[in-house]
C-alpha cells in the first residue's frame, strides 16, 4: 500500500543567497542557520522560483543578493511574485 505524504513548510523562513553572474547563478538555501543545498542554474527567476515552490512548498523565500549590473532586471521579477520576501544590498 502506498501512502502518500504532502509535505509543508508554512511559516519556515527560507534565505536564498544569490551569487549572479550574466551566465548562470550559484543559489544557497538556508533554513534556520542550516545550509540546506548550493547549486547553479540558468539565470531565471520564474524557475528558481518554481524549484522553491515544489522543494519547500508553503514556505516563506527572502532572497537575497548584489543588485550589480546583472541583476536589476531579477529584483523587478522577484517584487511582482507574492508571497515571496525579497532584499537586496
Amino acid at each position: 500500500m502506498n501512502i502518500a505524504q504532502t509535505i509543508s513548510f508554512a511559516n519556515a523562513h527560507f534565505f536564498v543567497g544569490i551569487d549572479t553572474h550574466v551566465r548562470n547563478w550559484k543559489f544557497t538555501i538556508r533554513l534556520d542557520g542550516l545550509e540546506l543545498k548550493t547549486f547553479s542554474m540558468n539565470p531565471a527567476p520564474l524557475e528558481l522560483i518554481a524549484y522553491l515552490r515544489k522543494h519547500y512548498p508553503d514556505g516563506i523565500y527572502h532572497v537575497v543578493y548584489e543588485a550589480g549590473f546583472c541583476g536589476f532586471w531579477a529584483l523587478r521579477i522577484f517584487r511582482q511574485l507574492e508571497p515571496l520576501a525579497h532584499d537586496s544590498k
